[in-house]
């Protein structure tokens, strides 16, 4: 016990270290430690000193920088809904025995899936913590995961919640990496804690890498988890609503072989029995398409307003107002309104307006920002 204790502490100071080395890599969030950082995370602009020139070293200024690399995720109206839908749904399956339901994120590559569930994720954690005047030791209430590498055994799944949970034991050395064939089943580890720890939301984000029967395979252990401890999953990846749909087709099919192989005869003289919807067919899912600049003004309002929430998000000293909203109709064109490559384009632009210092992003900047997307 003392051994694993010290390999825990081990693993938390490392992670830490690399929370304050390179805070936006992705890696900390799959662990409970840098997850627990990213709900308390304040991202603050940087102050802007008195006056309209920057401050002297403002070009290598690496806080500023930093910053602009990263911009928060703007509010959108998915983004407000999939929140109040969630917390609204984690509430009630935390109140009722049954009627519980998976919620699923959906949407092309590149429209702020990952980002979405995220901020669901962090959404829900505050307002679980909230209700209970605040956090409680002991307590995990939300764990995020990616599919594994290896999707095809049930196991590996599971070692990816007892990763974030930190239950796995860690390999000492070289050597006994190389040895390492399988992961080995942490069930019972993990369902204890997940158990105590009053767990209440499961993120499952990248689910496009897993087969339908690969997904099949490990259904029917989160069916358990939702059944039994109430915990409320989220399912996020391109066609996860339609992988979604094949694999509980599957799970049922393998479920049911044996069964049908019994009940053959007996069945042939009845009537067929009515057929009931596929539980995933009525999944409330959440889409997420690119961002709109058509003709009607209440897309283009969307377009603007998602440009307006990033203008305020940049502590530029020259910024000019409706900085990107008078560019709207070409940034449109240069990213396909795709949220991730806005995103980029913007960040980037920033990032160029400090390290020239001009400090404001016109066309120049948009245009070097998306040289760098390639043709």
């Amino acid at each position: 016990m003392k051994a694993s204790v010290e390999l825990r502490d081990k693993r938390e100071a490392r992670l830490r270290q690399q929370l304050k080395d390179t805070p936006m890599r992705p890696l900390p969030l799959f662990q409970l430690t840098g997850w627990t950082h990213f709900v308390d995370e304040e991202v603050n602009p940087p102050v802007l000193a008195s006056g309209s020139s920057p401050a002297q070293g403002r070009k290598t200024d690496e806080q500023a920088i930093s910053y602009h690399r990263h911009l928060r995720m703007v509010p959108t109206d998915a983004m407000t809904h999939m929140q109040q839908a969630v917390v609204e749904a984690v509430h009630r399956n935390s109140g009722c025995r049954e009627g519980l339901m998976d919620h699923v994120i959906d949407g092309p590559t590149g429209t702020g899936k990952t980002c979405l569930l995220r901020a669901v994720g962090r959404t829900a954690q505050q307002e679980i913590e909230a209700a209970r005047n605040g956090r409680r030791p002991n307590t995990i209430p939300v764990v995020h995961i990616t599919t594994p590498a290896d999707p095809e055994l049930r196991v590996n799944w599971i070692w990816e919640i007892g990763s974030y949970l930190g239950l796995n034991p860690e390999p000492k050395s070289l050597a006994e990496v190389l040895e390492m064939r399988r992961h080995q089943d942490v069930t019972l580890p993990v369902n204890y804690v997940l158990e105590t720890a009053q767990t209440r939301l499961l993120l499952i984000d990248d689910i496009n890498r897993a087969l339908p029967q690969q997904l099949a395979n490990v259904l029917p252990y989160f069916d358990y988890l939702r059944d039994k401890l109430g915990i409320s999953l989220i399912f996020c990846g391109t066609g996860a609503s339609h992988l979604l749909h094949q694999a509980r087709i599957l799970a049922g099919d393998l479920t049911r072989v044996s069964e049908e192989n019994r009940l053959r005869l007996q069945q042939a003289d009845r009537p067929p029995a009515p057929v009931s919807p596929s539980p995933t067919a009525l999944l409330p899912v959440t889409w997420l398409h690119p961002l709109p600049l058509g003709t009607e003004a209440k897309e283009q309002e969307v377009f603007r307003r998602v440009l307006a929430s990033f203008e305020a998000d940049l502590s530029l000293y020259r910024l000019e107002e409706h900085a990107l909203s008078q560019h709207a109709a070409e940034l449109h064109r240069r990213t396909g309104g795709y949220f991730k490559a806005l995103t980029y384009v913007i960040s980037t632009a920033a990032v160029i307006a400090i390290r020239s210092g001009s400090e404001n992003i016109t066309m120049k900047e948009i245009d070097a920002a998306t040289a760098q997307l390639g043709p």
